[in-house]
């Protein structure tokens, strides 16, 4: 076994460390390993690993007052508080299937989801009790809390414990059934960092809803001992950088842009402690590592799907291989299947909840089928090459990848973001690209100026590829890309 990822960490933390295959198990490993470390504070109130493990156990108590079958499913709908870090482990421990909710989810979208996902029930915070008001299932405040503690469900790593939705950049979103074993899985394989990882500070930037940001921005800080801070509002939460003190964040690249620009205005100081950035969700520009190395931090980048409980591959030598995914983390098969990536491990969801065909489309005799092209390099890197569903047919029977054009663009200085896609030029289908430009390098430049410096950028690559791929068409982007609740540009909306 290639041990790149074991390696990395400290040996005489990692000798404490162990996959722990449910969430029970492994809220009695926290509460023993790290009893009065503090465990998630909101800056006003701090808990202690002792004093979470408590809360969640009396939570569950509260849970199993309502009577419910166990199995049910049940939703959160509240922001990245306590109440919600405390009910994503509650609701799995009491044996039941979690549902975080985006918050951005309007009315009609939560009668939606209530009915296609059978929901029981839903915790919801204070800020959404209006628009959670005429939902056919019951709802909680997102506070309720018992007052004794309970023992935790009896279950197995098989045990259907939470659904994440995913859509990936196009298609509605599906739900990913995800068992107690994968979640834990993915838990585990966050905790690989450089160095040490014990006792770390993290703020909860990521969405709990969005399964990044729940496994590796939460459930593998409380698996290293860390602190992780609320994050209620995210920007309010980039302002508290130099407050908390951060020694890691879990972030997606549009997040590394704001942070990276703060700290350009303000100094090193902006960032205070923070040493690691796990950065994932969508293409990291190997620009943003090297302003990352500037400052002294290392930023490692990731590759995941929803249904791998997000965590595929992960690089941590993005100093060496910028435009690499990294390795393949531990306990997964993995075999390229005429250019597409197939996974298998206890890592990957069951199913997609109630919908067998688009299931039966995605596996094959229990290899997930990722959707995803790549290459190997000879260290057993992994570099994605793009995505089959945005694979461009041209009129000549060519197919081209746009990520694979993308990345060559990511690597100019002038280029902050891109989408390449089909355009037309005089009735003819070609090659596009869609730039939006990275301004501190054109301060004072026209916008003529720009589109010419662009075009000469877009010359240039086309250098490198072969005439079939070459980008035929350019557009100078002044506003942002519709992006997902991940910050990824979504294909094909304008």
């Amino acid at each position: 076994m290639d041990n790149y990822f074991y390696n990395m960490v400290d040996p005489e933390e990692m000798k404490t460390l162990e996959y722990i295959p449910t969430i029970p198990e492994f809220l009695k490993f926290i509460r023993k390993q790290y009893s009065q470390y503090p465990a998630i504070s909101n800056k006003v109130t701090t808990y202690t690993y002792e004093e979470l493990v408590s809360r969640v156990a009396k939570r569950v108590a509260f849970i199993n007052s309502l009577g419910l079958e166990k199995g049910s499913n049940i939703a959160v709908l509240a922001k990245n508080d306590l109440d919600a870090m405390e009910l994503f482990l509650a609701v799995q421990a009491a044996g039941h299937v979690l549902i975080m909710l985006p918050n951005a989810l309007n009315e009609k979208a939560l009668m939606g989801i209530s009915m296609k996902f059978d929901l029981v029930g839903m915790f919801v915070g204070k800020e959404f009790t209006e628009v959670t008001a005429n939902l056919p299932c019951k709802t909680w405040p997102s506070s309720s809390i018992g007052e004794t503690e309970a023992e935790f469900a009896d279950v197995s790593k098989d045990t259907v414990s939470a659904i994440f939705f995913t859509g990936g950049t196009t298609g509605a979103p599906k739900g990913a059934v995800h068992t107690q074993g994968s979640i834990m899985r993915g838990s585990f394989n966050g905790l690989f960092a450089p160095g040490h990882v014990l006792h770390r500070r993290i703020i909860a930037m990521l969405p709990l809803s969005h399964i990044f940001g729940a496994i590796m921005g939460y459930m593998s800080g409380l698996y290293t001992g860390s602190t992780v801070y609320t994050c209620e509002d995210m920007r309010a939460a980039i302002g508290d950088i130099p407050v908390v003190r951060p020694t890691a964040l879990v972030l997606v690249p549009g997040l590394v842009e704001i942070i990276l620009n703060i700290a350009k205005a303000k100094g090193r100081a902006f960032l205070g402690d923070l040493s690691i950035i796990m950065c994932g969700a969508a293409p990291v520009p190997p620009r943003q590592m090297a302003e990352c190395r500037e400052f002294g931090i290392t930023l490692c980048a990731g590759y995941g799907l929803t249904e791998g409980a997000n965590l595929t591959s992960g690089n941590c030598d993005t100093d060496k291989k910028p435009e690499s995914m990294g390795k393949i983390y531990p306990e997964q098969q993995v075999k390229v299947v005429d250019g597409e990536l197939w996974i298998k491990g206890d890592n990957v969801m069951v199913e997609y909840y109630k919908d067998p065909e688009k299931t039966q489309e995605v596996f094959e005799d229990g290899w997930f089928k990722t959707g995803d092209l790549v290459e190997f390099d000879d260290d057993g890197f992994i570099y994605i090459t793009g995505r089959i569903k945005n694979l461009i047919i041209l009129p000549n029977g060519e197919n081209v990848s746009p990520e694979e054009i993308e990345e060559l663009f990511y690597k100019q200085p002038l280029v902050k973001d891109c989408l390449v896609e089909e355009m037309e030029v005089n009735g003819n289908t070609v090659i596009g690209i869609q730039i939006i430009p990275y301004m501190p390098e054109l301060q004072g430049v026209s916008e003529e100026d720009v589109q010419k410096k662009l075009q000469d950028v877009v010359d240039e690559v086309n250098k490198e590829l072969p005439p079939f791929k070459r980008v035929l068409k350019l557009v100078v982007r002044t506003e942002d890309f519709k992006r997902s609740g991940a910050m990824k540009i979504l294909r094909n909306q304008g």
